[in-house]
C-alpha cells in the first residue's frame, strides 16, 4: 500500500511537471493536387520561419497543453492567413464555451478573407467571462456573450451543416479536423528563427473543411495572438499535494508506533 501511495504522488508529479510543456504529436495529412500546409506555411513565413507540419503540432484532445481548450494571455487577435477551399465563403470560425459547446461566437463569417483581422476582448463578469469580438477596419458592431468561465475552444462550420470543434470528441465523425501550432520555445523546432514572426503566446490554426475529405488541412488557416492551451488545472496540483501530505501523516504515524 505505500509503495502504491508513493508511485500514485510521484506519477501525479511528473504528470504536472510534463504538463508545463505543449503535448506534440505527429500529424497525419492526405494529398489533394493543392499546396500542402507545409507548402502553404514556406510561402506564408519563409522556410526559415515555418513551423514543420508534421512534427510540430500539438496533441489532439482536451489535456493540458493539447489544443482543444484554450485561454487569453492578454491581448488576444485572430488573423485569418489563407483559405484553399471550395466552402471559402460559407465557412464561419468561431468560438465555444467547453463547458456547453452550443454557447459559441462567431469570428470570422463568410466572405471574409485572408488578412482579415478580429480583436477579442474578455473580461470577468457575474456569472462568468464576457467576450467580445470586434473585426478591425469593420462598421459591423462587436458581437458578444458571456462563457462560463476564461477557456474557449474553436469551431468551424461549413455549408454542408458540419460543425468542427478543437475537441475532436464533439465532433459527430470523432475525427481531429484542427491542427494548432504554437509559437514557444519547444514548438517550430525546425525553424530557428521562428521567433522574430511568433512569440510564446502565439498560435497558428489550419482547418480541414470537410467530414471525409482529404485531410490537406489548408482551407481555413489563422494565426492566434495573446492565447495558451490551458495549462494544469489547480485541482490537480491540489489532489497531488493532498496524497503527498496524506503519504507524510502515513510515514509520521508509522514512526510514531514504532516509537
Amino acid at each position: 500500500m505505500k509503495r502504491f501511495q508513493g508511485s500514485l504522488a510521484l506519477g501525479l508529479f511528473a504528470c504536472a511537471a510534463g504538463y508545463s510543456q505543449n503535448a506534440l504529436a505527429v500529424c497525419q495529412f492526405g494529398t489533394s493536387g493543392e499546396p500542402s500546409l507545409q507548402q502553404s506555411f514556406d510561402t506564408l513565413f519563409g522556410a526559415a520561419h515555418s513551423p514543420n507540419a508534421v512534427n510540430d503540432c500539438l496533441t489532439d484532445g482536451s489535456g493540458p497543453g493539447h489544443d482543444g481548450v484554450w485561454q487569453s494571455t492578454g491581448a488576444t487577435s485572430a488573423t485569418i492567413l489563407l483559405e484553399l477551399a471550395g466552402f471559402a465563403d460559407s465557412n464561419n470560425l468561431g468560438i465555444y464555451d467547453p463547458s456547453n459547446p452550443a454557447s459559441q461566437l462567431t469570428v470570422f463569417g463568410g466572405r471574409l478573407g485572408p488578412n482579415s483581422t478580429a480583436q477579442l476582448a474578455f473580461e470577468a463578469v457575474t456569472g462568468g467571462t464576457r467576450i467580445t469580438v470586434s473585426i478591425l477596419g469593420s462598421t459591423a458592431a462587436p458581437v458578444s456573450t458571456v462563457f462560463t468561465s476564461d477557456a474557449f475552444g474553436f469551431f468551424l462550420t461549413t455549408p454542408e451543416g458540419n460543425t468542427f470543434f478543437s475537441q475532436s470528441n464533439l465532433n459527430a465523425d470523432h475525427a481531429d479536423h484542427s491542427y494548432a501550432y504554437r509559437g514557444s520555445n519547444q514548438m517550430f523546432a525546425s525553424g530557428a528563427a521562428y521567433g522574430t514572426l511568433f512569440g510564446a503566446n502565439d498560435a497558428i490554426l489550419a482547418y480541414e473543411d470537410l467530414a471525409n475529405g482529404d485531410r490537406d488541412f489548408q482551407d481555413f488557416v489563422m494565426l492566434v495572438r495573446g492565447v495558451e492551451p490551458i495549462p494544469l488545472p489547480a485541482a490537480a496540483w491540489l489532489f497531488a499535494s493532498g496524497i503527498a501530505v496524506f503519504g507524510a501523516r502515513r510515514r509520521l504515524a508509522a514512526q510514531t508506533d514504532r516509537t
